[in-house]
């Protein structure tokens, strides 16, 4: 059965999505604990328009549910967003919305750090204003005097948290930044991401902890979709699956600069016809996220697709 979606203001839900399946989604109705199944398959209102999404509800949307049913999604005040996998045509998938932080979970190694997702991940939080904490967790695999590749970040305005999951090293301190938030947690495979969570939650039968693979050297998958679980002091956590990319789908060419915020302050230094390519003069070349821009750069198509369409369900 089909119904009309609406989009509500955030004071008319009654319910916060909890998790997400094959048309239903799990709920948590205002004032109850235990989340409930209910039917999510919607339709936009004749004539309007919505970007085409993988689904038409995501985890932390605000609902509304009447009898069993999605009836309207809140106003999102924000949204996680990446270029939904595995599809032919740009879709957006959604992975979470109305967030307070996102922590970007990597590894000190085990696998080794890679820059790359991490500042894709960082870009696509700072399009919607996303606080985001840098967590390099299995510090307690560093060597002595081994080069940190995330130093630089600081400067950059990001935090960093070092943490150990199996040694318990810097869990006090993140726990104190996410303190009362709603916060989305987001790295790629095999960095302990389920472990750290288990720590946070001080529930050790959360989600399965799978070793890297021999194989690859890259970690396997132990979560299969985004899931909304309260946490201490009033806090509440997403998790996301371990991803091995993370396509950015919501900008433009001519506006991923101004998401490397010190590139961009460095680019004032520049000439105007200066592209920020080969020029010899360039003021970004030789800064630390310099690389990983340009990498960032060339995935963005220069003709964006649109993923817009008159309805969705």
């Amino acid at each position: 059965m089909r119904r009309c979606a609406r989009e509500l203001p955030a004071a008319e839900g009654n319910a916060t999505v909890a998790e997400i399946f094959p048309n239903r989604a799990a709920v948590r109705a205002d004032g109850e604990t235990a989340p409930s199944l209910c039917e999510y398959r919607m339709i936009a209102p004749a004539g309007e328009r919505r970007p085409r999404e993988r689904s038409p509800v995501c985890v932390g949307d605000r609902v509304r549910v009447e009898a069993g049913v999605i009836v309207g999604r809140g106003a999102r005040r924000n949204r996680l967003t990446r270029c939904a996998p595995n599809s032919r045509d740009p879709l957006l998938h959604v992975i979470a919305a109305n967030v307070d932080c996102l922590v970007v979970v990597a590894a000190a190694r085990e696998p080794e750090f890679t820059a790359g997702i991490v500042d894709r991940f960082l870009v696509a939080a700072h399009t919607q204003d996303i606080r985001s904490i840098l967590c390099v967790n299995k510090a307690d695999l560093l060597e002595p005097g081994r080069q940190r590749p995330w130093s630089h970040y600081p400067s950059a305005g990001v935090m960093v948290v070092e943490t150990s999951a199996r040694e318990g090293l810097g869990l006090a301190d993140l726990s104190e930044l996410i303190r009362g938030k709603t916060t989305v947690f987001c790295g790629h495979s095999g960095v302990g991401k389920t472990s750290l969570l288990r720590r946070l939650l001080g529930d050790e039968n959360y989600g399965r902890v799978h070793a890297i693979s021999e194989k690859s050297g890259m970690g396997r998958h132990t979560t299969s979709g985004a899931v909304l679980m309260p946490g201490p002091h009033g806090a509440s956590f997403i998790d996301t699956p371990g991803v091995t990319n993370f396509g950015l789908i919501e900008i433009t060419p001519d506006g991923l600069l101004a998401h490397f915020p010190e590139l961009h302050a460095a680019a004032e230094q520049c000439g105007e016809d200066c592209t920020h390519d080969e020029e010899p003069a360039c003021a970004l070349r030789g800064l630390s996220r310099y690389a990983s821009y340009r990498a960032t750069l060339s995935s963005i198509p220069a003709e964006k697709k649109s993923y817009e369409s008159d309805d969705y369900e």
